[in-house]
């Protein structure tokens, strides 16, 4: 499984253009254009598994006077969940402020607390190991402007869905499960600047159990170069009410089991291992300026330029209302929360094969916890995980 995950993600970024996850079919870009969206054609998680699909945009009057119109159709098929999924999306971009809609019928990860991210920047696929997932169909408008350097983002949803899963594991209707409803709605306003804070406060209810809830969330990274070192810091906190949905708790859980490299998650939790109400992540990465050297073979497309790195991500988190062992049963889901903290070293090599316009590399990161602490692992092979790395070379 491990091998098929590697040939279909290669496979996709083989038709990545230098534009990001975006390939223009027709049209002028300055007048009126159709997209292809890369993002669209594949997805994975471990519910649905491969989901196959297509996305369009159509773009109008980019850098126009009259502002930009922007309308999204996309669909897809999980042949593993037996699922459809797809939605239709318009903005309409005049000056600093965007108005926009969305419909569509989606699965969505529950209890994430990382950011979304697309093929473009593949270590931060986090979602790629989205386990417990939610079905919605859904309606939802908002509004975004610029301002004085910050944007903000306010936006309001309803929804009807299904949670795919229950304590004992995933729930598939084609073996005949019946998913727990979920319906409800939620606001959400959210305030970013150029200095890479972002602030993002959440509210809703989620019936049948009316369990209404207040979430606020928080994240700042930051990126340098130099002459000799470069790096980033990335740091993410968030509180939410008590007794709030599963679906809206925070989501530690790692990338365990999945051969790549993923920045700002542990490689070595496994997926939904740990859930918080009140949490804070921090991961710090330092690497080379420059590749210790440089070499490439034009007629294979085969080249190599190794960069090392070093880097530590450090967690914690609390569910109010745990055992001394930080364990909670919510919901009818046993929860652990890093109660004690949890702490990854680790270190490795980008760009030791670069073939095509991916770079491949190699990391380890190490698990370090309290030996007292109920998620505490014995023996080498539980603590460390051995990946690979991937970066695009646009």
């Amino acid at each position: 499984m491990k091998c098929k995950w590697l040939i279909v993600l290669a496979a996709s970024l083989a038709c990545v253009p230098a534009h990001g996850q975006w390939i223009r079919l027709t049209g002028d870009p300055s007048r009126s254009a159709l997209y292809l969206n890369i993002d669209r054609v594949w997805s994975y998680n471990l519910y649905e598994q491969s989901r196959w699909g297509a996305g369009l945009r159509l773009k109008r009057g980019e850098g126009s006077a009259a502002g930009l119109r922007q309308y999204d159709l996309w669909g897809g098929y999980s042949p593993h969940a037996q699922l459809f999924t797809g939605g239709v999306a318009a903005e309409w971009r005049h000056g600093p402020s965007t108005p926009y809609f969305a419909a569509g019928h989606t699965l969505g990860a529950a209890a994430r607390a990382t950011k979304s991210a697309s093929f473009s920047n593949l270590a931060s696929l986090s979602s790629f190991m989205a386990k417990r997932m939610n079905e919605r169909s859904y309606v939802l408008a908002g509004y975004r402007h610029k301002v004085s350097g910050l944007t903000v983002d306010g936006a309001a949803m309803v929804y009807a869905g299904s949670r795919l899963y229950d304590g004992a594991g995933l729930l598939y209707r084609r073996d005949g499960d019946v998913p727990p409803r979920e319906d409800g709605w939620e606001a959400r306003l959210q305030v970013s600047g150029a200095g890479g804070l972002a602030l993002q406060l959440q509210c809703g209810d989620v019936w049948p159990a009316r369990n209404a809830f207040v979430r606020l969330l928080a994240e700042w990274e930051h990126e340098w170069r130099g002459e000799v070192l470069g790096g980033e810091v990335y740091a993410q906190g968030g509180i939410v009410t008590r007794g709030a949905p599963y679906t809206y708790l925070f989501d530690l859980g790692g990338t365990r089991g999945a051969p790549l490299f993923f920045e700002r998650g542990l490689l070595t939790a496994r997926p939904v291992e740990f859930t918080a109400d009140l949490f804070g992540l921090a991961s710090l990465r330092i690497e080379l300026a420059k590749p210790l050297y440089s070499h490439w073979n034009g007629m294979f497309a085969l080249g190599s330029r190794p960069v090392p790195f070093a880097g530590v991500t450090i967690a914690w988190g609390l569910l109010r209302g745990m055992d001394g062992d930080g364990m909670l049963l919510h919901e009818g889901l046993p929860l652990q929360a890093p109660h004690r903290g949890i702490v990854e070293p680790v270190a490795g090599v980008d760009g030791l094969l670069r073939w095509g316009a991916v770079d491949w590399g190699v990391a380890a990161a190490w698990r370090l916890t309290p030996p007292g602490a109920a998620y505490h692992r014995e023996g080498t092979g539980e603590n460390l995980a051995i990946v690979v790395t991937a970066k695009l070379t646009l």
